[in-house]
C-alpha cells in the first residue's frame, strides 16, 4: 500500500528532474536578458536569432500566417522582427522552447497541454494589459504571465505518479491546486517552477514572479509578481482551460487596489482576453 510520504518530492529528486529537461537554447536568455535593456536592437538580436534554425522557421511560418494578413512575404528574420515586433518575438521564442520538448515531456501523464497553455496565454495577455496600471514593464509581465505555471510541467513529466496523486487528492477534496500539491508533494507548482527557471537562468524578477505569484510575501507593489498574481486569479475566472476541476485563487487585496480596476475596467479586460485568445494561442501554436 502507498503511503503519503511516498510522494514528497526532496530536492535531490527535483534537482535530477530538471536535469533531465531539455536545455533553454541561449537565445531564450539572451531575449530575457534584453527585456530590461532598451539599449538592445532589434538588429543585434536578429543576428542571434539566425544562428537557431528552428526557432528562424517557426517565426517566419508565423509572420506569413493569416494572423497577420501580409501582402509580401516575409523571407528573412530581419523582417521578421520588423512586423512581428521585439516583443512578440520574445514571447514566441519562449514558447517555442518550452512547449516543444518540455510540453512533450509531460504529456504523457495525461495533462492536458491545450488547456494549460491557453490559460497561460490568457495570464499573459491580463498581465500585459495590467502592467500599465500596476507600474511594471507590458512585455515583462506577458512574458511572466505566459511562463507562470512552469512547475506543473516539471510534475507532469518527471513524477507522473505524483501528478496524478495531485490530480485525484484535488478532486477529492474541492481544493486549489497548489493546496493538494502542498498535502501531496510537501510543495508546490510554483516554488519548482522558481527552481527550474532559475536552473534555465532566467532573470530574477521572472523567476520571482513564477515562485511566488500564490505567496503573499513576493506581492510588492510594481512587482512583476503581483501583475501575474492578479492575472492568474483572472485567467482561472474566464475558465479558459475547461477544467471543471478549476478554481479562482484567492487575490492579495493590495494587488487588487493596486491595480484599481472598476467594474467597467474589468468587464472590459475580461473582453479584451475573451477576444485575443484563440489568436494568440493559434500565433503561439498552441489553438
Amino acid at each position: 500500500m502507498t503511503g503519503q510520504d511516498d510522494f514528497r518530492l526532496d530536492r535531490e529528486s527535483l534537482s535530477r528532474a530538471l536535469a533531465a529537461l531539455p536545455p533553454m537554447p541561449a537565445i531564450v536568455n539572451e531575449l530575457l536578458r534584453s527585456l530590461d535593456d532598451p539599449e538592445t536592437s532589434g538588429e543585434e538580436l536578429a543576428r542571434k536569432i539566425a544562428l537557431d534554425q528552428v526557432l528562424v522557421a517557426r517565426l517566419l511560418r508565423i509572420a506569413n500566417s493569416s494572423f497577420y494578413g501580409l501582402r509580401r512575404k516575409v523571407v528573412s528574420v530581419r523582417d521578421a522582427v520588423f512586423v512581428l515586433g521585439m516583443g512578440n518575438i520574445r514571447n514566441l521564442a519562449l514558447a517555442a522552447a518550452v512547449s516543444g520538448p518540455v510540453g512533450a515531456h509531460a504529456a504523457a501523464s495525461g495533462i492536458n497541454l491545450r488547456g494549460f497553455w491557453r490559460h497561460g496565454v490568457a495570464t499573459a495577455l491580463c498581465a500585459g494589459m495590467l502592467a500599465g496600471r500596476m507600474k511594471c514593464s507590458g512585455d515583462g509581465a506577458f512574458a511572466a504571465g505566459l511562463l507562470h505555471d512552469l512547475g506543473r510541467l516539471v510534475v507532469a513529466g518527471g513524477f507522473p505518479r505524483h501528478f496524478q496523486e495531485v490530480r485525484r487528492v484535488r478532486q477529492s477534496r474541492d481544493c486549489l491546486l497548489q493546496d493538494a500539491e502542498v498535502e501531496v508533494l510537501g510543495i508546490d507548482h510554483s516554488a519548482i517552477g522558481r527552481q527550474l527557471a532559475e536552473s534555465w537562468g532566467f532573470p530574477d524578477a521572472l523567476c520571482v514572479a513564477v515562485g511566488g505569484h500564490h505567496d503573499a510575501g513576493s506581492l510588492l507593489s510594481g512587482s512583476l509578481a503581483s501583475v501575474v498574481h492578479l492575472a492568474d486569479a483572472i485567467a482561472h475566472s474566464l475558465d479558459v482551460a475547461g477544467d471543471e476541476t478549476d478554481q479562482v485563487p484567492w487575490i492579495y487585496p493590495p494587488c487588487w487596489n493596486e491595480a484599481g480596476l472598476s467594474w467597467a475596467d474589468s468587464q472590459e479586460l475580461f473582453q479584451e482576453v475573451e477576444q485575443r485568445l484563440d489568436a494568440y494561442c493559434e500565433m503561439f501554436g498552441q489553438h
